[in-house]
């Protein structure tokens, strides 16, 4: 019953909408509504799209995973389906991993444009997605702007001296990122060397404790603490006994959980955030830096 409902009123709407809602060359080219579909779409909109060209943004948009929470404060928001999509009229939805290509094609029948920004392969192309976001909501100086800042901000950390301590990565279900990670990539570029190079973990796997007891690391870096939602169940390994004192007894350096969402966009900001605690807690002093 629901979804003969569901159909109709997608079937009406279409030709309503087709009819009412003209869409001419330049309205596509900067699109006077947007609505972004998930949390990671979000940053891409509420960066460089004009608050008033924002129809919507996601039911995430407001979460600790949300770089430009802030941003979203009094924005409508809508849970991606196709139905609050069209009631928006937007003239250009914003999608990454929520969605389908059915969805892309239904609301281009009404002549409305998608966006998918795409996969980072490496870490610097997130700043090339930036700048291919920005020009998709009709602002491309400001992509280029924002771009051109991570560059020289990344340029500056790979400039700064090395530390010799050996960071290993937590998070409250008890895995930590190996060799290939981005995680991996951030704390290095942070300045910081990491037990998964030494221990040879590679991807995303749990934390070896056996490893932890022999060879100790110098401190942790923990991130997605900060979450309301994050639950540690009796077979999580972060309530392990080990796992627990090493965070008693290391310096700790906790990453906001926004820095370290939607694959790395942040990521220069993630790992400033790594070297100013790092050398608030005194990590990089002469004895343990290299240059």
């Amino acid at each position: 019953m629901a979804e003969r409902f569901s159909y109709r009123f997608l079937k009406n709407a279409l030709a309503a909408l087709a009819v009412s809602i003209p869409l001419t060359a330049a309205a596509q080219a900067v699109p006077e509504r947007v609505v972004s579909l998930d949390f990671c779409a979000d940053q891409y909109v509420l960066a460089f799209a004009d608050r008033a060209q924002i129809a919507a943004v996601s039911s995430d948009a407001l979460t600790p995973d949300s770089f430009f929470r802030a941003r979203a404060l009094g924005l409508p928001e809508i849970h991606g389906t196709p139905e609050e999509v069209l009631a928006r009229h937007a003239g250009l939805v914003v999608r990454t991993w929520r969605g389908s290509l059915a969805t892309d094609a239904l609301v281009r029948r009404l002549g409305t444009r998608t966006f998918q920004p795409g996969y980072a392969m490496t870490l610097a192309d997130n700043f090339t997605l930036f700048e291919k976001a920005a020009a998709a909501l009709g602002h491309p100086a400001r992509g280029r702007a924002m771009a051109a800042d991570y560059r020289t901000r990344l340029a500056a950390l790979k400039a700064k001296p090395k530390s010799r301590l050996k960071a290993v990565y937590m998070t409250p279900s008890g895995f930590t990122a190996g060799t290939g990670t981005y995680v991996d990539k951030v704390i290095h570029l942070a300045g910081f060397d990491t037990v998964a190079r030494e221990a040879d973990l590679k991807g995303w796997g749990p934390l070896p404790l056996e490893k932890m007891i022999i060879s100790p690391p110098d401190l942790i870096i923990g991130s997605f603490f900060d979450r309301p939602d994050v639950h540690i169940s009796a077979w999580s390994g972060g309530r392990h006994s080990v796992y627990k004192r090493l965070l008693a007894s290391l310096p700790v350096i906790m990453v906001p959980s926004r820095e370290l969402s939607c694959g790395g966009a942040f990521f220069v900001d993630a790992a400033e955030t790594i070297r100013r605690k790092g050398e608030t807690l005194g990590l990089f002093s002469k004895a343990e830096a290299t240059p």
